[in-house]
């Protein structure tokens, strides 16, 4: 959901000057992302990818494309074991 990840970029402070979206599961290439690198460069922009995308970049410019990294907060922690104890009964949850 390429939107949704957009929202939460600017919804963090950051100011988008592009916007490029690949479909789930993309194989991405060296070729394209170079390119993608050079356009950023021309805006002084930095590319950004969610952590699932990040790994499956190729190595050598995994340095050069930043990370969002989104954590879950339960404002209510035992909500997740009262939702989940009815999946597991008999075990304990922390």
């Amino acid at each position: 959901r390429p939107e949704k990840f957009f929202a939460t970029l600017e919804e963090a402070g950051a100011v988008l000057v592009a916007r490029h979206a690949f479909p789930d599961h993309h194989p991405y290439h060296e070729a394209e992302l170079s390119r993608l690198l050079v356009g950023a460069a021309r805006l002084n922009a930095m590319p950004v990818t969610t952590a699932k995308d990040h790994v499956r970049l190729p190595l050598p410019l995994r340095g050069r494309i930043a990370l969002l990294t989104v954590t879950l907060a339960w404002d209510d922690p035992t909500a997740l074991n009262a939702l989940l104890s009815p999946l597991f009964p008999g075990v304990a949850l922390p």
